[in-house]
């Protein structure tokens, strides 16, 4: 507060206080009203607004994100990780799951691609 005051008055939320200023979070950081340290969004979450929000199915982030990245083709995310999808299986990306190449195709290069004439999958 400024000298002479009667009271202190607490920095508002998405701030914290460092010597005699209420300072703004750094991005991915977030903080309740009235505190001295931010804390960062942990991984699969963003900050939007001083909340930490979950990331989109198929989307992932690191601690402290500011934005969820999509999964890319051929992958998946699951608990905050791009996987690859298991052989037989595609995405297009930025998805939870991978599907599997339907009876008579195969996978390749993330495409499901119609057996030969005379070969089975």
């Amino acid at each position: 507060s400024p000298e002479g005051t009667a009271s202190c008055t607490a920095c508002s939320a998405g701030k914290y206080a460092e010597g005699n200023e209420c300072k703004q979070c750094a991005a991915g950081h977030v903080s309740p009203e009235g505190t001295a340290s931010c804390t960062a969004c942990s991984a699969g979450k963003y900050e939007e607004g001083n909340e930490c929000k979950q990331c989109a199915e198929g989307h992932v982030s690191s601690e402290g994100g500011i934005e969820c990245t999509a999964c890319s083709a051929g992958k998946y995310a699951e608990g905050n990780e791009c996987k690859q999808c298991a052989a037989g299986h595609v995405s297009p990306g930025g998805t939870a799951s991978c599907i599997a190449c339907s009876a008579g195709k195969y996978e390749e290069g993330n495409e499901c691609k119609q057996c030969a004439e005379g070969h089975v999958s």
